[in-house]
């Protein structure tokens, strides 16, 4: 029934979106699906590096910096040189340097190398948000992300896999083999994704770029600042999540299964999502969202049975699926036609915020506070970042109407 269903979704998106979509989808599958480091990166370095847990868990933070940066820059850069300059800077670049990660011995060179595997093969992703709101039309955009986002979901799950595997014959293996597929997806992009980046009309300026920065637009600001403030929830799955199971007396297995449940979830139900978050208003389902993020979140806190966790995670899930491409969908409305790479990368910033502070400050407020005011602050961001939404809904939804600038 679940293929059927992917079936049709297939069947439909077809008359919608352009065939060079498809080459960044299975593109972006096939990626992600070789992304073997990002998953194992901390058993590498405690495994085959020798790292403690807390020195490990400080090398690993050097990711989330470097997605901060890769956002700002990759929107930046996705307007001005262009989509596919920028998609294959990432992808080249990035696997030069994933590479040099796994040849690095010293604690420093990793460190430092980690922040900029990040920043560089992440600076794809604002380019690629972009590419996507160029080339498929305002309507489908919600239905194109969404897809999108299953692919790279279903690729990483793969990556997670295939990953462990291959760490059990050799550690190096898995920089080899990454560093080989984005080289790979970077020579696809260059000889069959156009540019699509829009045309500068004959009278544009540097007066034009000032006027298509998000900075100069107070409504997505706000906006973004609520997301800043909700970023931090999710990733309290990363480390947060792994010291609550242990206190309950559960092994590093039962925590696998907990978080492996959410990739389960995403690819199962992400066909259906896509079908039923166009029925909602873009806003309020973000809105929505949040709260499932925080409940669901809060729950781990007050769940001492196994399936309590598992349906907590299945709440937060739900708002994952359907927050992500609605958000992304959002923000290329919200974009102007001249910075819809840079409203893309500061929208991403804040997950990259999230990535870096959250696991932070969730152990800090989880070791001096206790669980229980930790998690059940998880709810309380949720619900103030609903109620904010709610509140910037009217100019928000009042945009969504209107044509691009």
């Amino acid at each position: 029934m679940r293929e059927l269903a992917v079936t049709k979704m297939v069947r439909e998106l077809r008359t919608m979106v352009p065939p060079t979509y498809w080459t960044v989808w299975w593109g972006s599958l096939i990626n992600r699906a070789g992304g073997f480091v990002v998953p194992l990166l901390t058993l590498y370095l405690t495994n085959a590096r020798g790292l403690t847990a807390r020195d490990a868990g400080a090398v690993v933070s050097y990711f989330g910096l470097g997605l901060m940066a890769a956002a700002l820059l990759g929107g930046k850069l996705a307007d001005t040189i262009g989509r596919k300059r920028t998609m294959m800077l990432a992808l080249l670049g990035g696997s030069a340097v994933t590479l040099a990660v796994g040849l690095a011995s010293s604690t420093t060179a990793i460190s430092v190398l980690v922040f900029f595997m990040a920043f560089i093969n992440e600076l794809y992703r604002p380019a690629v948000a972009a590419f996507v709101a160029d080339v498929v039309p305002p309507s489908s955009r919600l239905a194109a992300y969404s897809f999108l986002y299953w692919g790279t979901n279903i690729g990483f799950a793969a990556a997670s896999v295939l990953g462990g595997l291959i760490a059990d014959v050799r550690f190096l293996a898995l920089f080899v083999l990454d560093a080989a597929t984005t080289a790979v997806y970077g020579v696809i992009v260059w000889l069959r994704v156009p540019e699509t980046k829009p045309a500068r009309a004959a009278n544009h300026s540097s007066a034009t770029d000032a006027a298509a920065s998000p900075l100069r637009d107070p409504t997505f600001l706000l906006f973004v600042a609520i997301h800043l403030l909700l970023a931090i929830v999710p990733y309290q799955s990363v480390v947060t999540l792994a010291l609550e199971l242990k206190a309950q007396g559960y092994s590093a297995t039962t925590y696998g299964i907990v978080v492996g449940f959410n990739g389960v979830l995403v690819i199962a139900l992400q066909p259906w999502a896509t079908k039923l978050a166009p029925r909602f208003r873009p806003v309020r389902l973000l809105a929505a969202c949040a709260g499932f993020y925080g409940f669901g979140m809060a729950l781990h806190g007050f769940a001492p049975l196994l399936a309590l966790h598992l349906l907590a995670v299945a709440l937060w899930t739900l708002a994952e699926i359907m927050e992500a491409p609605t958000r992304s969908a959002v923000v290329a409305a919200l974009a102007t036609t001249h910075g819809r790479g840079r409203y893309q990368g500061m929208m991403g910033m804040t997950w990259g915020v999230g990535a870096f502070v959250g696991p932070r400050v969730g152990t800090w407020a989880w070791q001096e506070f206790g669980s229980q005011a930790m998690w059940a602050s998880c709810f309380a961001i949720g619900i103030s970042a609903a109620a904010l939404l709610l509140l910037l809904s009217p100019r928000l939804s009042a945009r969504l109407v209107q044509p691009q600038r």
